[in-house]
């Protein structure tokens, strides 16, 4: 990618309007109401990954796209720092996140915690028609993986586990699960380029869904946090990640007679 969004905004298109298109009339209200629509077309072009990580977002190019002043792409830029996918440094302008392998480890096991418990309590609560909306998600992405169609598998698994955490009667849990996989939506691509990822992941998906199905909450709970697990494992086989080595045993030696002496 790119290290300016030039060329990622010319892959995104959105109807081209003016401030006062877009506001639809003058005030406060019509101002935030442009802001809103802003934040939410660069939330989209960094979530669809049109824009890297590291990527600075060019005022000029996205005021040009989205039809609008520098004005609101600054303040859009300073609303996606507060919700994680925007970095703001100072007298260079607004970068796409990166996150660190460590914060990434962490935000998975959170977003798997709180999944599972999703899983949980939808499967002693799942009407008729959200069962078969769920069964029918996971035979969509089957027909993806077919096709070897990696956007829609990714925004379809995307769409299984957001509306299974919406279909669960836990709001709190919904919010926080979602503020967790905005940002991993950063890098998560990369898990499913290899085929064999997406068929396994699917396989996982479907133990859940028959888990909730059948109404075995503590089962889609054990398999939501096993398909997290694989999930994790995935993704740091796709940036390659390994393990620090431990120190060696002389230096641990070393470092237990330094706190003893308190040298």
């Amino acid at each position: 990618m790119p290290s300016d969004c030039k060329q990622s905004v010319r892959a995104y298109s959105v109807p081209t309007t003016t401030d006062q298109d877009a506001i639809g009339g003058p005030g406060e209200a019509g101002s935030m109401a442009l802001g809103a629509r802003v934040q939410k077309a660069i939330e989209a072009m960094i979530l669809d990954g049109l824009m890297a990580p590291g990527e600075r977002l060019n005022e000029i190019a996205l005021a040009r796209l989205l039809g609008v002043s520098r004005g609101p792409v600054r303040e859009a830029a300073r609303a996606l720092e507060r919700s994680g996918l925007v970095t703001v440094i100072r007298h260079r302008g607004a970068f796409v996140r990166t996150l660190a392998v460590d914060e990434a480890i962490a935000t998975y096991e959170m977003a798997t915690l709180l999944f599972a418990h999703a899983c949980r309590q939808l499967a002693v609560s799942a009407s008729a028609g959200q069962a078969l909306e769920l069964a029918g998600l996971v035979d969509a992405m089957d027909r993806a993986i077919a096709a070897t169609d990696r956007e829609s598998f990714f925004e379809l698994n995307s769409r299984l586990h957001r509306r299974i955490v919406e279909m669960a009667p836990n709001r709190e849990v919904e919010a926080a699960y979602l503020g967790y996989t905005k940002k991993l939506r950063l890098f998560r691509r990369r898990s499913f380029e290899p085929a064999a990822n997406m068929g396994d992941a699917n396989a996982e998906h479907r133990r859940i869904v028959e888990a909730i199905l059948a109404g075995d909450g503590d089962g889609a709970r054990a398999r939501a946090e096993e398909h997290g697990r694989a999930g994790r494992g995935r993704f740091l086989a796709a940036i390659d990640y390994r393990e620090p080595e431990p120190p060696p045993a002389h230096v641990i030696g070393l470092e237990s007679t330094r706190q003893r002496t308190g040298s």
